[in-house]
Order: structure tokens, then C-alpha cells, then sequence
């Protein structure tokens, strides 16, 4: 996705050339506060990461819900379960961190927020006495997740799957311009190199022709120049040859042919 970032400057010059500078204004409004990070997946780990940080429970729920309703529900089914997955270790990243930096409020009001929200799935069934247990790290329930190995999996977890889902989702057909281009010039390539082979070909042809004409054009006297008289009798059987090659190999006139007769035979 990363061409995509290209296409927002093609976007903003184009505007800049048609002079729509109140929409341009919008454009660059909208870039600056452009929740999918120009579809940098490392940008976007950070950002949650930043919210985690900081208990901002709001804001990390407001960036999900962005990505769930642009991108996550027009997933297939088969990315549903590794999406809950994803989502219920997001919340739990988030109340270990909260835990760790000593912030029981915000411990309290993630789950006064989203008790309805949760109560009823089995992932959440012990996390309900969270906010009661001293030092939840020890427990059997909870050590883990605060351990440095689990949060960097789930972080490493988070960044594969956006990076897969950006690699499966429709582009918008803008973002294929530079590949038709592309494509474009490499029949126009094709083309003119076809051309040159078959001006190479035409010429060839006519050497060939030129050289040796088809028996099929022939003509009559064709044999006389292939002949070089050397003396009187080849001047004779030239001369033979014309006579037969006109009259196309017909035999003689039998007028022609006949022997004279003597009176006395006649």
C-alpha cells in the first residue's frame, strides 16, 4: 500500500493545476489527521501503542472502530476469529499497561464502559475481579500478560495482520494507473518491434523476388537472357530457341519440316 501515499501528491498537484484551493485546503485538512497513517502498518501499531501509553480508552476505542468499519467488516469470514482474538488482547494490552503505571481509575472506568459489552464472553469471564486483586501480576490469570514476551508477540501479531489485510483488500482503481501505464508501453514496444521485423521481412522478400522471378511470371524471352551466344552456332540455336519459345514448344509446321519432293515422286 505504500504506492498509495503517491497517489495523495498526484491528488494535491492535480488540484493545485485546476485551481480548486478550497478543496485542496480540505484535502490537506483531512491528511493531517488521516487515522490510517497514510497506510503505514508501523505508524498504525504505534498510534495504538500511544493510546495504551497513555490510557486513553477513548481515543484506542475510536481507532479501532475506524478500522472495523472501513476495513475489518469486509473481511471474509475466515479473518473473524483472529480479529476477536486481536481485539479482546488489545483491551487486556491495555489494562496491564494501566495496572503497571499504577492508574486503578482508568482500570475502573474501562470496565464500568464496557461491562455490558463484555460480561457474556468467556475471554473476559476472570478479568471482572482484575480491579481486586494486589499485585494481579502473580496470578495464574494475569501473570502472563504482563510479561515482555507477550506484549511484544501481540504487538508483533497486530503489525502482521494489518499488513496482510492490506495486502487482500480492493484498491481503488486510481491507485492501477501506473501499472496500465506500463502495460501500455510495453505493447506500444511490442508494437513497433513487430513493425521493424516485419519491414525486415517485406525487404528480405523483395531481394528474393528481385533475384529469382517466380516461374509463374516468366516470360517468353527469359531463356534468351540467360543464354550468351559464343559464336555462329550459338547464334543459330538461339535463334531455335526464340522460334520454339514463341510458338510456346509447339511442334514444328509440317509445311516447314517437309523435305522438298522431286517432280518425279509427285
Amino acid at each position: 500500500m505504500s504506492h498509495l501515499r503517491y497517489l495523495d501528491e498526484l491528488v494535491r498537484e492535480y488540484l493545485l493545476f485546476r485551481g480548486f484551493t478550497i478543496t485542496l485546503k480540505s484535502f490537506d485538512g483531512e491528511l493531517k489527521v488521516d487515522r490510517d497513517r497514510g497506510f503505514r502498518v508501523d505508524r498504525i501499531v504505534d498510534q495504538f501503542v500511544v493510546f495504551i501509553n497513555n490510557s486513553d480508552l477513548t481515543s484506542l476505542r475510536e481507532l479501532w472502530h475506524h478500522f472495523d468499519q472501513k476495513i475489518f467488516s469486509k473481511l471474509d469470514h475466515d479473518y473473524a476469529s483472529g480479529l476477536t482474538k486481536l481485539e479482546v488482547s488489545l483491551y487486556k494490552f491495555y489494562l496491564v499497561t494501566a495496572v503497571s503505571n499504577s492508574r486503578a481509575e482508568k482500570v475502573n472506568e474501562f470496565f464500568q464502559k464496557l461491562t455490558p459489552e463484555l460480561q457474556n464472553q468467556p475471554e473476559w469471564k476472570e478479568w471482572f475481579m482484575l480491579p481486586y486483586i494486589k499485585n494481579p501480576e502473580e496470578h495464574s490469570a494475569f501473570a502472563v500478560h504482563f510479561t515482555k514476551q507477550w506484549q511484544d508477540t501481540f504487538l508483533v501479531s497486530l503489525h502482521n495482520f494489518f499488513s496482510i489485510i492490506y495486502q487482500v483488500i480492493p484498491e481503488p482503481a486510481l491507485s492501477s494507473y501506473e501499472e496500465e501505464a506500463t502495460k501500455l508501453r510495453r505493447l506500444q514496444d511490442e508494437n513497433e518491434s513487430l513493425k521493424l521485423k516485419l519491414n525486415a521481412l517485406s525487404h528480405s522478400s523483395d531481394v528474393i523476388l528481385d533475384a529469382v522471378p517466380p516461374i509463374d511470371i516468366m516470360d517468353d524471352f527469359y531463356i534468351i537472357a540467360q543464354e550468351t551466344p559464343t559464336s555462329s552456332d550459338s547464334h543459330s540455336k538461339s535463334l531455335k530457341n526464340l522460334i520454339r519459345t514463341i510458338g510456346g514448344g509447339l511442334p514444328t509446321s509440317p509445311i516447314m519440316g517437309r523435305k522438298p519432293h522431286s517432280q518425279g515422286n509427285q
